[in-house]
């Protein structure tokens, strides 16, 4: 059974003598939830994150559901800088966002990946080129840019390009890079504005110390497989349980 007046479109109108009064102010929506299990405090993140960013006409936080936030700004450079110079972090966790749509549910918005900075550390020479950047981009999740400040110079100590990571997958440390004469040599990655992450199991979101899969195992804590120095410009390790 199908009800007719169920099937027939409806077409909002604007009447004249209401325009002035229901024009909107324009904003530019982001949502966002943070990668943690733990509630976030909203009255202590939106005065975090509003400090960080100082949108030059302030944003507003509101509280969709559990760890689904909606932040809406008044000015579109201030929405473009939270998207471009991310991810950002609360209470080190970090914050997966990506701007709604006109005419999407904040709901609807698939929160899965974050774009990040990766540093490509052990390129050698002559195979540094975009489209072998793009490729490396590629491999890690899907790319989005390269670094444009450098483009064009010879060789660098490392490169930078910026990649959409998944974070229903594990962190890649390194490539394995096959030379033109079949040889091979290690590419290693650093991430940029790493937080908070598993040194066992490579995933973001917790530490080996909440990890089920490093309670588990027998290694001790310094033969994980990661460690801090997949952050870009970090070296400690992490510290067994009961160390002061």
């Amino acid at each position: 059974m199908a009800l007719e007046d169920e099937e027939e479109a409806f077409e909002p109108t604007v009447f004249p003598d209401q325009g002035a009064a229901t024009e909107a102010v324009e904003t530019w929506p982001i949502v966002g939830r943070f990668l943690t299990e733990k509630m976030v405090k909203l009255e202590y993140m939106r005065q975090v994150l509003a400090s960080v960013w100082k949108p030059v006409r302030g944003v507003q936080v509101t509280e969709l559901q559990p760890n689904l936030f909606m932040f809406v700004f008044y000015h579109v450079s201030d929405m473009q800088y939270v998207l471009e110079e991310g991810p950002w972090s609360f209470d080190n966790c970090t914050l997966v966002c990506r701007q709604v749509p006109d005419g999407v549910l904040p709901g609807d918005v698939v929160l899965d990946s974050i774009d990040m900075w990766v540093q490509l550390h052990g390129f050698p020479i002559g195979y540094t080129s975009s489209v072998i950047q793009e490729q490396i981009g590629n491999y890690l999740g899907a790319f989005v840019k390269s670094d444009e400040r450098f483009a064009g110079a010879p060789w660098l100590d490392f490169y930078r390009i910026r990649v959409s990571l998944s974070v229903a997958r594990p962190l890649k440390r390194r490539m394995k890079l096959l030379k033109r004469d079949k040889s091979w040599c290690w590419v290693t990655f650093r991430y940029e504005r790493l937080h908070c992450f598993c040194f066992f199991c490579g995933m973001m979101g917790h530490t080996h110390r909440f990890c089920l899969k490093a309670r588990e195992s027998l290694f001790p804590i310094d033969q994980y497989p990661y460690g801090a120095d997949l952050r870009a410009g970090q070296r400690r390790g992490p510290r067994a349980v009961g160390d002061s």
